[in-house]
C-alpha cells in the first residue's frame, strides 16, 4: 500500500507543478522559458507524467482490491 501511497503522491507532484507552470504562463503572457514551444511542452510533460503515475497506481489499486476480495 505504501507503494500506491507514493505514485499517488508523484502524480500529485507532477499535476501540482503543471499547473503552477500554466498559471504562471497565464498571468506573464511572455513564455516562461523564452520560447512558448518549450513552456508547451515543459507543461505537457508535467500533465501527461501525472497521468501516468495516476493510472499506474489507479491500476494497482484496483489489482490489490481484488486479490483481497478474492482470498
Amino acid at each position: 500500500m505504501k507503494n500506491i501511497g507514493l505514485l499517488f503522491l508523484i502524480a500529485f507532484i507532477f499535476f501540482f507543478l503543471g499547473q503552477i507552470l500554466w498559471i504562471i504562463g497565464l498571468i506573464l503572457e511572455d513564455p516562461l522559458f523564452g520560447n512558448k514551444y518549450l513552456e508547451e511542452w515543459t507543461i505537457n510533460i508535467f500533465f501527461t507524467s501525472c497521468s501516468i503515475f495516476g493510472m499506474v497506481a489507479g491500476f494497482r489499486l484496483y489489482n490489490q482490491k481484488e486479490k483481497a476480495e478474492n482470498s
